[in-house]
């Protein structure tokens, strides 16, 4: 089915004044709608962005909000509509007493918000197990006849068995995992933020009717600078990476397309990771900068000496190496500062933007070399390796020829993509073309064709349109309307096992992230 959120979502109603038919109002009462968002915390990230982005647009739309967080949002971060529920942050260990007593914590703040239950509880990331509450909650709700949106961002099934684990070993049983982390019933509805996701949902048995795709909305950075006045690269063209340095960032094809291209343009990436379980990775790759003489730069903004917002508008370009993402930011919000992206393409999330209008047309799909510069029987280990602990890790049995579906996938006609490999492979692979920069010519080099002026405003206006502020709030409109006219029914459950096989496949397992 193409996916495709590029028309007009509007009705024919006045916005959030619409007329609830349910047992409990009255025929053609009107009335503001009642909202009830949830997420762990208001940090600095994606999700705190997509919360942020429903309040302004909801707030348009006279809905009345509330926004439910276990801490306070940061201190330059609005506090409108925000209620604190320190249980509601993140946490391993609990049990049903507990997970029980912060349902009611809900439906108390609830009540003293609105004056009553929220017409819509709306959770963000509630099966990712970064609490292990939240799904009991859900449940409890779910008994009620509680009309529920569940948006997933990201999934625990998606190479974090850690918070997999921690999820099913907070049930007394087996069955109680199973018939609480996805609920189902016509009054629990499903959204997730790209096609690739939804189509993971439905395949597992997720209806049609209960399942939508809402995109982030993309707000334009405020960007005054331009590359002749920047700081540094004078002579050279600049450009930067938007991203930490985390391993699915794939820094080492950063390098890559350094020693490639590093004649004439220098690389940067904006920030380290935070979380100190990826220094190592990133040390790793800050010594390989030096031992290759590459002009990588990473973390520029770590110091704060430089601002973002000037970083993106000094770049001749945006580049970007990832092998995973979610929504795909990096993709679209480039263009909002003129700016166009080149790199690696993952066709899972950018398949959204084509069907939307946007066409990026400077994206390899992979940078293929052969095969024989790699040891095949290391190669088949670390592949082997990959996989048992993988399955191991969900506690899932390795299909007897996993090993073969991860090597069809990876190699053919004697070629591997740089890009499925782990930092040691890939320094191996780099550390080959520094001693003899002639194995190029054996490579699928990608070329660098820089958009034109007219291709960045043609692509700016789409990102201006398609992901608009106005567009989301008209997408959760659409939402809330089909949320609030569906029926009621039991509680059923989705077999974990169905969605955990989406995502616990051995094609699409990846020695940068498994």
């Amino acid at each position: 089915m193409r996916c495709s959120t590029a028309k007009s979502l509007r009705r024919s109603v006045p916005r959030w004044s619409i007329s609830l038919n349910t047992a409990s109002d009255m025929a053609g009462t009107e009335k503001p709608l009642k909202i009830a968002i949830a997420h762990y915390h208001l940090r600095r990230g994606g999700v705190t962005r997509v919360i942020e982005s429903a309040r302004e647009a909801l707030k348009e739309r006279e809905c009345e909000l509330l926004i439910l967080s276990g801490e306070e949002p940061r201190p330059e971060a609005s506090s409108e509509s925000v209620r604190v529920i320190p249980a509601l942050n993140y946490r391993k260990t609990g049990n049903a007493v507990i997970a029980d007593n912060l349902a009611e914590a809900f439906k108390g703040e609830a009540e003293k918000h609105f004056g009553g239950q929220p017409d819509v509880w709306h959770f963000h990331n509630p099966t990712l197990a970064k609490n292990v509450l939240i799904p009991t909650v859900i449940r409890e709700l779910a008994k009620e006849k509680a009309r529920i949106v569940l948006q997933l961002h990201d999934f625990a099934e998606d190479g974090r068995p850690g918070n997999y684990s921690a999820q099913r070993s907070f049930f007394d049983s087996e069955e109680g995992f199973e018939t609480t982390l996805y609920p189902m019933a016509k009054q629990i509805h499903y959204a997730t933020i790209n096609c690739r996701d939804r189509d993971y949902l439905r395949a597992a048995g997720v209806p049609d009717t209960n399942l939508h795709v809402i995109p982030n909305a993309i707000t334009p950075l405020n960007v005054t600078t331009i590359p002749k006045k920047r700081p540094f690269s004078q002579d050279r063209l600049f450009a930067l990476y938007p991203t930490r340095g985390i391993r699915r960032k794939n820094l080492g094809e950063l390098l890559l397309l350094a020693l490639i291209f590093g004649d004439r343009i220098d690389f940067a990436t904006t920030l380290s990771p935070e979380n100190p379980e990826w220094n190592k990775v990133h040390d790793f790759w800050r010594s390989a900068v030096q031992e290759l003489e590459v002009p990588v730069t990473l973390g520029i903004a770590d110091t704060g000496q430089y601002v973002f917002a000037d970083l993106v508008g000094w770049s001749d370009f945006i580049v970007t190496t990832s092998i995973a993402e979610g929504f795909g930011l990096a993709f679209l919000e480039p263009w909002l500062a003129n700016r166009c992206v080149f790199g690696r393409d993952l066709p899972d999330i950018t398949r959204d933007f084509s069907n939307n209008g946007l066409k990026i047309a400077n994206l390899y799909p992979r940078i293929g070399f052969p095969m024989e510069w790699l040891e095949e029987k290391i190669l088949y280990s670390e592949v082997e390796s990959m996989l048992r602990r993988s399955y191991l890790a969900y506690d899932c049995h390795m299909p007897r020829n996993a090993v073969m579906q991860t090597w069809k996938a990876w190699v053919g006609n004697g070629r591997i993509d740089f890009g499925v490999l782990n930092e040691e492979l890939q320094m191996m692979v780099l550390r080959k073309i520094k001693k003899d920069p002639s194995l190029l010519d054996h490579m699928r080099v990608p070329t660098l064709s820089l958009s034109s002026e007219s291709e960045i405003r043609a692509a700016r206006q789409v990102v201006e349109t398609v992901y608009s502020l106005d567009h989301y709030g008209e997408r959760l409109e659409s939402l809330y309307e089909k949320v609030l006219s569906s029926a009621t029914s039991k509680v059923k459950h989705l077999a974990t096992n169905k969605v955990l096989k989406q995502f616990l496949n051995p094609a699409r397992l990846n020695l940068l992230r498994n």
